[in-house]
């Protein structure tokens, strides 16, 4: 008796384990369960890690040295925001302006310095390249030939 109790004991013991495989077994509540548990360890080490810092500083004031500059904070990366002051209106706007109405066809280099003349402000180092392509883009223009166009 006293070994089928003991073997009992092992089971439950068992059971009670909590290792990765039974966390993904128990479904997303155990994963989730496991990730806080593993955020907070992190949280832990970050806190202890920064007082560690704190000493060290304060140490080296009181014996006179100047504490390090701090790191310049992480680079934010993504899509950037459109500033508050800057062009008005895009590319296709500017060019719709600068083809002449009467019918008459322009090369594609014209159109982009008649569009940098009209006050296009850029810094695309191909901006004929992006001209030819929103020329090609516009509705009412009509390629005429090779890197002419008009309009219809």
């Amino acid at each position: 008796m006293a070994k089928a109790a003991r073997r009992k004991r092992r089971k439950v013991k068992k059971s009670r384990k909590w290792t990765r495989t039974t966390a993904a077994k128990r479904g997303p509540k155990g994963v989730v369960l496991n990730l806080s548990a593993y955020r907070n360890r992190l949280v832990a080490e970050r806190d202890d890690i920064d007082k560690k810092i704190v000493a060290l500083e304060t140490a080296m004031s009181v014996m006179g040295a100047a504490a390090p500059a701090k790191r310049a904070p992480a680079r934010r990366t993504g899509r950037r925001v459109a500033r508050a002051a800057g062009r008005r209106g895009s590319l296709k706007t500017y060019v719709a302006k600068v083809l002449p109405s009467g019918g008459g066809t322009m090369a594609v280099k014209d159109v982009t310095s008649r569009v940098l003349r009209a006050g296009y402000k850029t810094r695309n180092k191909t901006l004929a390249k992006s001209v030819g392509i929103a020329l090609k883009q516009m509705p009412n223009v009509r390629k005429v030939g090779r890197g002419r166009f008009r309009l219809k």
